[in-house]
């Protein structure tokens, strides 16, 4: 990165500090406290995996792994929404990244299924970094992190399996 892109970026940082301590490079709030991010927009062309989250240290991290296309994923997003509720007020996010290729079938996706929290339209970069962690040949996948950014499990539970409640309360 050169110096100038590092300046800059130091400074959006600052501010994005003063403003909010979680948002990073990362913006995209949503009214509910949830945030959709177009990750494909040049702007995030620098965003790696990582990035996404240090957003959420101190927090337990379910990741969903989805796409608008995938009727498995589509099926399990209203128990996704279940559990999510059952956690509401709790150290834990719900952290849902899509690999859909079309941004408006990812908007619409989230939309049509309500959707509700951190959701990720991936780039090919994201997309890379997360493969090299864990592997995502098929979806949906779900990945459950400790507080301390420790991978738990790299193949969680879905949202319908009960037990993923009980994985969950564990950790906080």
């Amino acid at each position: 990165m050169n110096i100038l892109k590092t300046l800059t970026l130091s400074i959006v940082i600052l501010f994005s500090i003063g403003a909010n301590a979680q948002d990073s490079k990362i913006n995209g709030q949503l009214p509910d406290g949830g945030r959709m991010v177009n990750l494909q927009d040049p702007e995030y062309a620098e965003t790696s995996f990582q990035d996404i989250l240090d957003l959420y240290k101190g927090k337990v991290v379910y990741l969903d792994f989805w796409a608008s296309w995938c009727r498995p994923c589509k099926n399990e997003m209203p128990h996704s929404s279940k559990v999510k509720e059952q956690f509401k007020g709790k150290d834990v996010v719900f952290v849902y990244i899509s690999s859909d290729r079309d941004p408006n079938a990812w908007k619409n996706g989230v939309s049509q299924l309500n959707i509700k929290g951190e959701n990720y339209l991936t780039s090919g970069n994201v997309w890379k970094d997360y493969n090299a962690l864990f592997n995502v040949k098929t979806i949906p996948r779900y990945v459950l992190i400790d507080k301390e950014g420790k991978v738990v499990s790299a193949n969680a539970k879905r949202p319908s399996n009960p037990g993923i409640v009980t994985d969950i309360e564990a950790l906080l």
